[in-house]
């Protein structure tokens, strides 16, 4: 059967691997020229890692692992250190959950990805029309295709989700906070660390391939067009004028610089749909059910629910309807819980007022103090 898959990143590479190593012709269309480079590191946890490890990747994933050999220093609004951080205090599921960078991720998973699909990319849905005879797409580049599926992989601001359930608003919900990432310029030394003040953390660590800025703040939801690069630069430029301690300055200037290599801003916000399948339209990733960064379970449950999808509709003989009961009743619970995770999250990253601030600070020295005993 014909498996149309939107977007190229962890959710829809890891569908065409499990599609197409199922029998399926599988196409994938991405608006990008290619895979999008950078973003932050990721972590492929919990149930996941099983997903890996039947995908055949496992053991490379472990291989290009990020691996943290410190705790980062946590500075104070003067730049002076209060306390320092170790994620994995906190962030894991199990012992063997592995942090890798999105761009290493990204290979593995493309080099998995049977002989056969079909990738087109610099292009994007432009019109979906379900029957009972398929699923008509239109495509950007002119094209038109018929689809027995079509799997929307593309994102929080997803095209395909838009087409066939409804407007973003009615599914992406703001979690309050704003995140953006930078890679740093290789001409100074950079000092890695987290400063944090209400509302607001601006960090610098290694990602695995070269020093990268990170900011999270506190925020409303604001109105800017997601596309607008210089409204978001602008938008991260009135964040961080509230500090000009330690490294900020020059954090500042590199977030704000229209040059910038792996430049990212977004919403931290959740998907939440009553269903993720209408029709012959499924979606998944951050399209169906993203996590919020805050929750460190977006890879994971992208994996996850491509394996899910791909297993349960073949398992089905294509037939949506019927394989789309057993997918929800599979996924709907890990999905539940992972979300729940940016509540716990939240708090210790962006802790919103200056006493809540210094009883992390605490949490922490007590982590600190427990773990180098």
């Amino acid at each position: 059967m014909d498996v149309l898959i939107s977007g190229a990143s962890m959710a829809g590479l890891s569908a065409a691997h499990w599609f197409a190593r199922l029998g399926h012709r599988v196409t994938v269309i991405e608006r990008a020229d290619g895979l999008r480079p950078g973003g932050a590191p990721i972590d492929v946890r919990g149930r996941a890692l099983g997903t890996a490890e039947r995908m055949g990747i496992l053991a490379e994933i472990e291989d290009q692992k990020v691996s943290i050999l410190d705790p980062m220093p946590v500075l104070d609004g003067t730049g002076a250190q209060v306390a320092s951080l170790d994620l994995r205090w906190f962030a894991n599921e199990t012992e063997h959950d592995i942090e890798i960078t999105r761009d290493r991720l990204n290979r593995i998973l493309l080099k998995a990805i049977p002989d056969g699909v079909e990738f087109r990319f610099q292009t994007s849905v432009a019109s979906i029309a379900d029957s009972t005879r398929g699923v008509d797409v239109a495509f950007t580049d002119g094209r038109r295709g018929r689809y027995h599926l079509v799997v929307g992989a593309d994102g929080l601001h997803s095209n395909v989700r838009k087409l066939a359930f409804g407007p973003e608003k009615d599914y992406v919900r703001h979690f309050g906070y704003y995140v953006s990432l930078v890679d740093l310029p290789n001409d100074r030394s950079w000092q890695r660390g987290m400063l944090s003040v209400p509302g607001m953390a601006i960090a610098v660590r290694d990602a695995g391939d070269g020093p990268q800025g990170m900011l999270l703040a506190a925020s409303a939801e604001l109105d800017y067009d997601y596309r607008d690069l210089d409204a978001q630069r602008r938008i991260i430029g009135t964040f961080m004028s509230r500090v000009d301690a330690w490294q900020v300055p020059a954090l500042r200037a590199a977030f704000t610089d229209p040059a910038a290599k792996g430049f990212y801003f977004d919403s931290v916000s959740q998907t939440h749909m009553p269903s993720w399948i209408h029709g012959n339209v499924a979606v998944i990733g951050d399209a169906g059910h993203c996590a919020a960064l805050l929750s460190g379970m977006g890879t994971t449950l992208a994996m996850v629910a491509a394996e899910t999808l791909a297993t349960t509709w073949t398992g089905h003989d294509g037939d949506t309807q019927r394989a789309s009961a057993s997918y929800h009743e599979r996924l709907r619970p890990y999905v539940e819980q992972c979300q729940a995770f940016a509540h716990e999250g939240a708090p210790i990253m962006v802790p919103l007022t200056q006493q809540a601030l210094d009883e992390r600070n605490a949490t922490f020295r007590a982590y600190a103090a427990k773990f180098a005993s």
